[in-house]
């Protein structure tokens, strides 16, 4: 017999495609709600909300967006059938435009743009002409006509040096189409030849084979990238002349389009795979990408909503298929490389403004995610699990003693070892760094340690916490 201490490391994140006997003790086989950025392991800041309005639309919501005008922000939601936007003075959503036709989420797609030097919203959404938002009278108009030939219904929509790039026509699937120039009487709304210049012309380009549809478009600084459903493309050049369309020749799974999230001059973006990451060159995947992949396996990944904010990337989406809204979000943390899970809510979408992260809830309230202790109300339940310890010494029966740590708040500490389970529940002192004792008990040669919040209340647990456990070499 001797008694032994273990020190248990900072807290990282969420990794599921490993052994638990691979896993460090850094690393939670399953955690949820918590937030390690410090290295410490605390409950996640909830959401409060930005308006306090509630959207109470006829039909499901579907997407969301915040357009950032020198007026302040509007707030623009779009259910199946009808386009809304925020009456901040009044608190209340208010609808400006319905639709011919009912929208599905992964076909609407916005994009700020500049009509004869007035800033605009371009709202496109797959089955009919795309609309202009104005963010001071909150007017809506057609975009486009048949005589510029740009009333065409798209679903996805791209500025690329200065030029309108757009596809998405479900009667020419694989089409995309560009924009005149701008300049001079030439505008982003005009797709006409230009008999002046090949270089100034608009025009269009079929891509692929027509049951590979083009899906979504994103630009970076050098090029435009061209998702299909089976394939990703990119266009290089800055005028017709110069176009040159070819294949990103890379092992991996498809992206939803809607999974795709721009990070400085880098697309990452989430498939059943794993993420994985365009660097301007190549397709790769970070040393990570298969972390959470029996969760990605088993989730409905079509339709996930996604965002960057500050390092952090965010993609939203359905669990399973009974539920219709997304009911988990994983967390990517790009500095540390590590990933969280978040659930407790029910979004339709979240977008990022001003380093921070907001979202459409399923309730229709719009909310901004923040230090708040719940999701606007309702508890965060939160959660740790160790990987399975045996401290180098699977031979060796443990008797658990004692956990020695600092904290904050009222911590459930489980025990589960050789098929029994023990817990017990640990208050911090108020003061700072104060040190906590916490008995223990439950035998065996391997056990799992697990910390979660109590009734949904705020809860931290100091990094490099103590275990004190007996050894008995030769078990009985």
């Amino acid at each position: 017999m001797a008694y032994t201490y273990g020190m248990l490391p900072a807290f990282s994140g969420v990794r599921m495609d490993l052994s638990e006997a691979l896993m460090s003790a850094d690393q939670s086989p399953d955690a949820c709600n918590m937030d390690t950025r410090s290295g410490d392991l605390r409950t996640a800041g909830g959401f409060s909300r930005a308006a306090s309005g509630i959207l109470s639309a006829q039909t499901p919501l579907l997407r969301m967006f915040l357009y950032p005008t020198e007026q302040g922000v509007r707030y623009l939601a779009v259910s199946r059938d009808a386009l809304y936007y925020y009456r901040s003075a009044q608190r209340e959503w208010r609808q400006i435009h319905t639709f011919a036709n009912e929208l599905s989420a992964d076909r609407i797609d916005f994009l700020p743009v500049r009509i004869e030097s007035r800033d605009r919203l371009l709202i496109v959404y797959g089955n009919g002409q795309p609309i202009l938002y104005n963010p001071l009278t909150h007017e809506i108009t057609p975009f486009g006509s048949a005589e510029k030939l740009s009333d065409v219904p798209v679903s996805c929509a791209e500025l690329y040096f200065g030029r309108l790039f757009a596809a998405g026509n479900m009667l020419a699937p694989s089409r995309l189409y560009w924009s005149k120039a701008p300049g001079a009487d030439r505008g982003i709304d005009d797709w006409r030849q230009d008999p002046a210049s090949e270089n100034v012309s608009g025009g269009f380009v079929d891509i692929g084979v027509s049951d590979d549809p083009i899906t979504g478009l994103a630009a970076l600084s050098n090029q435009l990238l061209i998702f299909t459903r089976n394939n990703v493309f990119r266009l290089l050049g800055d005028r017709p002349s110069n176009f040159r369309i070819t294949a990103i020749d890379a092992a991996y799974e498809m992206p939803v389009h809607t999974a795709i999230v721009r990070y400085t001059d880098r697309l990452y973006f989430l498939s059943d795979g794993g993420l994985c990451c365009y660097d301007g060159q190549t397709v790769r995947r970070p040393a990570n990408a298969a972390a959470l992949l029996p969760l990605l396996k088993e989730a409905k990944l079509d339709g996930t909503v996604s965002a960057a904010c500050g390092d952090r990337l965010y993609f939203a989406f359905r669990s399973c298929d009974v539920v219709s809204y997304a009911d988990t979000m994983i967390e990517y943390d790009l500095l540390r490389g590590t990933y969280m899970l978040r659930t407790g809510f029910l979004l339709a979408d979240i977008q990022s403004l001003s380093g921070e992260l907001y979202a459409l809830t399923s309730t229709g309230k719009l909310v901004r995610f923040d230090d708040s202790p719940d999701y606007d109300g309702d508890r965060i339940e939160a959660w740790w699990d160790m990987p399975v310890q045996d401290f180098g010494h699977k031979e060796a029966n443990k008797t658990l003693l004692m956990l020695t740590a600092s904290g904050e708040g009222d911590v459930l500490v489980r025990v589960l070892t050789n098929g029994g389970a023990y817990q017990t529940q640990a208050h911090f002192s108020d003061t700072p760094h104060s040190v906590t004792e916490i008995p223990l008990r439950g035998v065996g040669r391997v056990f799992r340690l697990s910390f979660s919040n109590v009734n949904g209340q705020p809860m931290r647990l100091d990094a490099k916490a103590s275990l004190l456990f007996d050894v008995q070499r030769r078990p009985v």
